[in-house]
């Protein structure tokens, strides 16, 4: 009777993960469409401001080059969560890639962190983390990171002569797990030469610095807000099939408890009734 108590435990606890793990799944799938959306109307965004420095550049020239090397931050967003299958090693192997070229370009390399799980595994492989910021939780927390990432960006820039600025994320696609790396800053690396499907550019009433602060300010906005829910997407989507591998596992697995269940009773109760018949064949006997 013991075992066959363990046994029913065993079920019990199973069923319990089950359920935590198709709640997992749901939120997940949840998530998955709404930073998708977020994505979507960044990328649509992107294009505007994209228009805006063709004609930047088209009416004012070409920026004046910075110094060639400098220093560089290099922000890679993970995850704070686990259960996300290689979605950390992802980025993790990226980040390293880039941090890796762009000191040997010269450049002293600032690592900032997005996520605490790729913060332990960067700083496992023996890179510093200067920063690390929290990953939000829904898109009305991504706002505030992304103040947070820009009020470092200058003060580095300010105080410690920061010219180059990269992102590395995942991304969330259709076919397969991918992760981008994109350098942000410097601007001069821009050339302003999108196709513009008008006869001539807009004419623009602003100053030229006026126009370029409000460019530059949209430009990084939408930089970090996009890799950010870009990476969350990814990381709900990994998550996703994680917690679909997980279930398949515990279904199978209780299915097995319930075969094993099964036949324990049915030997508890066989030798019940070999009890029965013996105690029975003793009297008789007797």
């Amino acid at each position: 009777m013991q075992q066959l108590e363990a046994v029913r435990k065993k079920i019990g606890t199973n069923s319990d993960l089950l359920s935590v793990v198709k709640t997992m799944k749901a939120l997940a799938a949840v998530n998955i469409r709404h930073f998708e959306t977020a994505a979507k109307g960044v990328g649509e965004y992107a294009e505007v401001i994209e228009q805006g420095w063709t004609v930047f550049f088209r009416n004012a020239g070409i920026l004046p080059q910075g110094p060639k090397v400098g220093v560089a931050v290099v922000l890679a967003i993970g995850s704070d969560q686990g259960m996300c299958g290689q979605f950390n090693e992802l980025a993790r192997i990226e980040a390293v890639s880039v941090i890796e070229e762009l000191r040997v370009a010269g450049h002293k390399v600032i690592c900032w962190t997005c996520g605490d799980r790729l913060r332990g595994a960067l700083e496992d492989c023996g890179v510093k983390v200067d920063l690390n910021f929290r990953v939000p939780g829904s898109l009305r927390g991504v706002d505030a990171i992304v103040d947070e990432i820009e009020q470092n960006l200058e003060l580095w820039r300010t105080k410690h002569g920061m010219n180059r600025f990269s992102i590395v994320n995942n991304l969330h696609v259709s076919d397969d797990a991918k992760v981008a790396a994109r350098h942000i800053l410097p601007l001069d690396k821009r050339s302003g030469s999108m196709k513009w499907d008008g006869k001539s550019l807009p004419m623009t009433n602003c100053p030229v610095q006026d126009l370029f602060s409000n460019l530059f300010s949209e430009y990084l906005y939408i930089s970090v807000y996009g890799a950010i829910v870009q990476s969350l997407a990814a990381e709900n989507s990994s998550r996703l099939a994680a917690m679909q591998v997980a279930e398949k596992n515990i279904i199978e697995h209780i299915e097995v408890l319930e075969s094993e269940f099964r036949t324990t009773r049915q030997g508890a109760i066989t030798g019940e009734l070999l009890d029965i018949v013996s105690g029975v064949e003793a009297i008789v006997g007797g």
